[in-house]
């Protein structure tokens, strides 16, 4: 089997939200409402099979969704189907009659991305730490009738907050039991079913043995990964075409082995065909570069992942994809996307699928912040587990007198050459404030910021007192069909400043941030982003 076949630059991905649509839904919704909205693009597509051990698709070896609810009650609390009451009736409904009719959906949507050249995969979440009810139709067969598999144990007491808290309800796969059961959900994905290869989702959601044994039980997931390539290897030889082996994982290298994955080890024993680094929380500050040069020289692919939640105007887009491009990385994963029309993805596609197409195009660079350590609970504390520290927020201390934090953004626009050929309209340094800061920042405070060390005069600020919009993705996007993204109003302060090349630079920027007064009160930077607008090209 030759190894240098290619990959689509963007992955699309879906986490089967159409399932929960009013009923009757039936093949041809799937074909026309999923399929057909990656048809405008060249991409891969990837399509989530369920959560928490209930699947929404025609696996025999996994519970389908609504096959056991005797004395569950869809009424009692579950993250994922609460804020849409009737969701759980409607997935059961669907995939029974869908089922029935010898119509699943992995197999109609499979076969209709097979007839239009869309390559496929199934994603398996390797966990799930929402917040759900035991007595929900949603928590599963699986860990209700299992709790001594799970990451907390049985009459375990956690501190309410605490990451071991936030994770406890997980599948803990220091067990041989789980590690069995999920390479046989895993495996049945690709051995049954005309597919692409499988996406082996370590983002949904992090956390997949207790804490301090994660590390140490990292060659046991090791292990799992093994067994699932031997056995997708089989299947490719059998079918005569590439089966990808697909993982999304923590942003870091480190942060991957400290919970438990070697991704290093599968890179080098060829074991994953494409890592997705990151659950595209903080894009910004996840080195793709470390993995780009881990898997140089071996046949190994590396994508950056962003996640709607987080950023889905275009320029930020653009910004994260042009960055990993330079990086040497293969291609931009989408996450949370899932909504978006037809005609957002085939325009998303063109773009950021060519790294010379978005040259000229306005972007945004920025910042993140992971958030709290605690108190956290369920998925995000999942989230925050598997992430590094960020640059942000920082508080600026009105009594320190020494040089300020300095907050690193990196661009990758040739600014020297866009300027030359006039082709920058503006660029604008931005400096987003807490809006429990708001008041003072108008009033009394003045802020010392410098630009790679050159000063940058408060009297040409810019402040806006919230009243300054952003876009959003919908609150409920996964419960609509399309959706748009959203300007929404933010009660942040936004200070900014108009700037130019020099001081701003292609490559690292460093931000300067200090209070020019001793008697001011502590500020807290939320955010910093580079703006970079072009001209219309005629």
């Amino acid at each position: 089997m030759k190894r240098d076949e290619t990959f689509p630059a963007i992955i699309f991905t879906d986490d089967g939200w159409i399932m929960a649509s009013p009923p009757p839904l039936t093949a041809q919704d799937l074909r026309e409402k999923i399929v057909a909205s990656y048809a405008d693009t060249a991409g891969a597509l990837g399509w989530s099979i369920g959560d928490h051990e209930v699947y929404h698709c025609e696996l025999e070896s996994g519970e389908h969704f609504g096959e056991y609810v005797a004395g569950l009650d869809g009424s009692t609390n579950s993250f994922v189907h609460s804020a849409t009451p009737g969701a759980e009736e409607r997935i059961a409904h669907n995939l029974q009659t869908l089922i029935a009719a010898d119509e699943g959906p992995l197999t109609v949507l499979a076969a209709d991305c097979r007839r239009r050249g869309i390559p496929f995969f199934p994603r398996v979440r390797m966990n799930s730490h929402y917040v759900i009810d035991p007595a929900h139709p949603g928590y599963g067969r699986f860990r209700r009738g299992r709790p001594n598999l799970l990451i907390g144990r049985p009459g375990e007491r956690l501190p309410e907050g605490s990451l071991e808290w936030a994770i406890r309800t997980g599948k803990d796969y220091a067990f041989a039991e789980v590690r069995q059961y999920m390479e046989t959900v895993i495996c049945e994905t690709f051995e049954c079913f005309d597919v692409d290869g499988v996406e082996l989702d370590f983002m949904r959601h992090p956390g997949w043995f207790r804490i301090e044994e994660a590390q140490a039980n990292a060659y046991l997931m090791t292990d799992l990964v093994r067994r699932v390539r031997s056995r997708l290897r089989a299947r490719e030889s059998a079918r005569g075409r590439r089966q990808w082996l697909i993982v999304r994982v923590p942003p870091t290298l480190a942060d991957s082995l400290r919970t438990g994955l070697d991704v290093t080890a599968w890179i080098d024993e060829d074991l994953v065909d494409i890592v997705v680094v990151g659950g595209g929380f903080i894009p910004f500050e996840t080195p793709v570069a470390e993995f780009v040069e881990a898997a140089r020289g071996c046949d190994c692919r590396i994508y950056g992942c962003i996640e709607a939640t987080r950023y889905i105007d275009d320029r930020h887009l653009r910004a994260l994809a042009s960055r990993w491009y330079e990086d040497g990385a293969d291609g931009v994963y989408l996450y949370n996307f899932f909504t978006m029309s037809r005609d957002w993805n085939g325009r998303i596609f063109a773009e950021l699928a060519e790294p010379e197409r978005m040259a000229r195009h306005d972007k945004i660079y920025g910042t993140d912040s992971a958030g709290p350590v605690s108190p956290v609970e369920g998925h995000s504390g999942g989230f925050r587990y598997a992430s590094p520290s960020t640059q942000l927020p920082v508080t600026l201390q009105p009594d320190f007198q020494g040089v300020g934090p300095c907050i690193v953004v990196r661009v990758t626009d040739d600014l020297v050459q866009a300027l030359n050929e006039k082709a920058i309209d503006s660029c604008n340094l931005a400096i987003r404030l807490s809006s429990q800061d708001s008041s003072t920042v108008a009033d009394h405070h003045r802020l010392e910021v410098a630009l790679n060390g050159e000063p940058l005069p408060w009297e040409q600020a810019r402040v806006q007192v919230g009243g300054w919009s952003r876009l959003q993705i919908p609150p409920l996007f996964w419960a609509d069909y399309p959706t748009y993204p959203q300007s929404v109003e933010q009660e942040t302060t936004l200070v900014e400043f108009d700037v130019s090349a020099p001081p701003l630079r292609h490559g690292v920027n460093k931000v300067e941030i200090g209070l020019a007064s001793t008697e001011s009160e502590p500020l807290v930077v939320e955010g910093v982003e580079i703006c970079i607008t072009y001209k219309e090209q005629g």
